[in-house]
């Protein structure tokens, strides 16, 4: 009886320790979720904030319907700065439906919803609660999330071509923000605002803005979110055909990715490289680049950038002559296509199509891509639509040919029945739709075709073997871009001169057919030991030269004593008892080094007194 008592009270004892514990971990995460929920948005990457907010999330009936909302909307700000945007498009929108009862959080959800909107391409969802946030901060007098749900009202205008109601709308914003700057989120708004701009095409005003955002976020130390907004203006550079510009700020939003670990933002900015070196015809690199960024988006399901992935991959296996690979790709990318709403930049994917059936001789398969890519095209383009080019070829026939041309097009329809009284001008109106069709098909194939061949034209001229390094014109050629840009961005960069000492002894002792093999081997020599974004090329016969980006002498320093010792150690079957001696300096240009060449000039004689 004594042992049951005893018993008992023992499983009472711990039943009260049992729920003593429970309250204390409530209260705790309770004050931890508060606390995290007043920090900045953008510094909400670690595991922590995400096993706070689960917790909390996991256990709805425990908590208060807010502080569950809380907890999604931490958990959809985590995602987010992670660069998981379809996940943080959830947590919102089950943050939502919780119903919360604080006013500033139903907009704070709105919001992220909105941006959720945006990212998967759900143009009309994000108008909606874009103007249902917009009406709720106005009625709450929160000038803050008024602005930004104004702001994302202007990139819905502007998506769905309500390019007047875009302009008025972003007119009123900037306006507003004039009159309350000190009371509103400025970096997060000019961001928004930005993006409003970039899908307005106006790509200068985009760049303009987000450099101020840039200088604000170093300004302010807010530099846990630079990596997306290198991204936005890296975009809008490349939208501007300004390559190196573009180039420079995807590297920076990679680098930033690294550093705060952040490995589907970091994707994102491979993605944006790889596409920038395709366009500059760096293949071998761009597949490079597109290949990490495929690995990350297949891995994490980001079917929308893995789409962007596979079309951009298509365009480097054909001009790096993969059209196998190629092939595979292109119908791996077109089976996505088919659950994903297309991007004005992905429907060139039905452009690739074509050209791909043309080839294999399956016509009718390439006229349904064509078509498909012109109603795509037709409709994120109405203003600017093939159908004014049927009306344009139909003014040579009757005003009844004209006038159903006209129908024709606003339909988007290639054929249309007719009654037997308007019988002949049926007739012109299917003959000048076929020869359209045709001839759309065929400049489409050679234009392509045509591309292709200078695009592997190129690549030969550009990809050299191990055994070779770029001569002269085109060394001296890069050497001078690299060094002003390196000046202009204020980077990192290294310039390293070396030179084979007895080059003129082995010049006088043996013929062109040795020397030539000789330089073979130290060209092998050179690209086996250098990494693949530096630069290496020949000055003159035993002269070398080499630029290495984002890099300091000391971390040069490795690799040139590892060529050095490489070269020395390297028997020379050719050359019996003579061995190749080498030299060379390295050194990175100052502010007062404005001439590249001075510079070279400097450092080719720093060589020379080195010997």
């Amino acid at each position: 009886m004594k042992r049951m008592l005893l018993g008992i009270l023992i499983n009472f004892c711990l039943l009260l320790t049992a729920q003593a514990d429970s309250i204390s971990s409530d209260k705790n995460y309770r004050q931890l979720l508060d606390a995290y929920y007043l920090q900045d948005k953008e510094v909400l990457i670690s595991q922590d904030v995400a096993d706070v907010a689960q917790a909390v999330a996991n256990n709805p009936d425990q908590y208060s319907h807010d502080r569950v909302a809380k907890a999604f909307s931490l958990l959809s700000d985590v995602a987010f700065n992670r660069g998981d945007l379809s996940v943080a498009l959830q947590f919102a929108q089950y943050g939502s439906e919780t119903e919360p009862t604080d006013v500033d959080l139903q907009l704070d959800l709105l919001l992220k919803i909105a941006r959720g909107y945006y990212a998967q391409g759900k143009y009309i969802q994000l108008r909606e609660t874009s103007q249902t946030a917009a009406w709720l901060a106005d009625q709450a007098s929160n000038m803050n999330y008024h602005l930004q749900a104004l702001a994302y009202s202007v990139v819905a205008y502007a998506l769905n071509d309500d390019y007047a109601l875009a302009v008025k709308a972003l007119t009123k914003v900037e306006s507003i923000l004039n009159q309350n700057q000190q009371s509103v989120d400025q970096i997060t708004l000019l961001e928004i605002i930005a993006e409003a701009h970039f899908y307005l095409s106006e790509y200068n005003n985009a760049v303009e803005l987000l450099n101020h955002v840039l200088q604000l976020r170093t300004t302010m130390s807010r530099t846990a979110g630079i990596a997306r907004s290198y991204h936005l203006v890296a975009n809008a550079y490349y939208q501007l055909q300004q390559y190196d510009d573009a180039y420079n700020a995807f590297w920076q939003s990679l680098q930033f990715a690294k550093q705060y670990n952040l490995p589907i933002r970091a994707a994102y900015a491979e993605l944006g490289l790889g596409q920038v070196l395709y366009q500059q015809q760096q293949f071998t690199l761009a597949e490079v680049r597109l290949l990490n960024a495929h690995a990350v988006f297949n891995q994490h399901n980001l079917v929308r950038f893995n789409l962007s992935a596979k079309i951009a991959l298509v365009r480097v296996l054909y001009a790096l002559d993969k059209p196998t690979e190629a092939d595979t790709m292109l119908l791996s990318a077109q089976s996505l296509a088919e659950n994903v709403v297309l991007s004005p930049q992905q429907i060139d994917l039905f452009l690739l199509l074509t050209d791909y059936y043309s080839e294999q001789k399956l016509f009718e398969q390439a006229i349904e891509a064509q078509k498909h890519y012109l109603t795509l095209y037709q409709a994120l383009y109405p203003n600017v639509s093939v159908k004014n080019s049927l009306a344009a070829i139909a003014t040579s026939a009757s005003n009844k040919a004209k006038k159903l041309a006209l129908n024709l097009a606003e339909q988007s329809q290639l054929s249309l029945a007719f009654s037997e009284k308007y019988h002949r001008q049926q007739l012109w109106i299917i003959l000048l739709a076929s020869m359209l069709s045709c001839s759309l098909l065929f400049i489409i194939y050679c234009f392509f075709q045509a591309h292709r061949k200078q695009l592997n034209h190129n690549y030969d001229e550009i990809e050299l073997p191990q055994t070779h390094l770029t001569q002269a014109v085109q060394t001296k050629r890069w050497y001078q871009q690299q060094y002003k840009m390196a000046r202009k961005y204020q980077y990192n960069i290294s310039v390293a001169y070396l030179k084979v000492e007895n080059w003129q002894e082995l010049s006088f002792r043996f013929n062109r057919k040795v020397l030539a093999d000789v330089s073979q081997v130290l060209a092998t020599i050179i690209n086996e030991n250098l990494d693949a974004e530096d630069y290496a090329g020949v000055i003159s016969d035993g002269e070398y030269l080499f630029l290495c980006p984002h890099q300091t002498p000391e971390q040069v320093l490795i690799k040139f004593t590892r060529i050095k010792q490489a070269i020395k150690t390297r028997f020379f079957a050719n050359l019996g008892d003579y061995s190749v001696n080498v030299i060379f300096s390295i050194a990175a240009p100052s502010i007062q080094d404005i001439d590249p060449y001075v510079f070279l000039s400097r450092l080719s004689e720093c060589a020379d007194i080195e010997k």
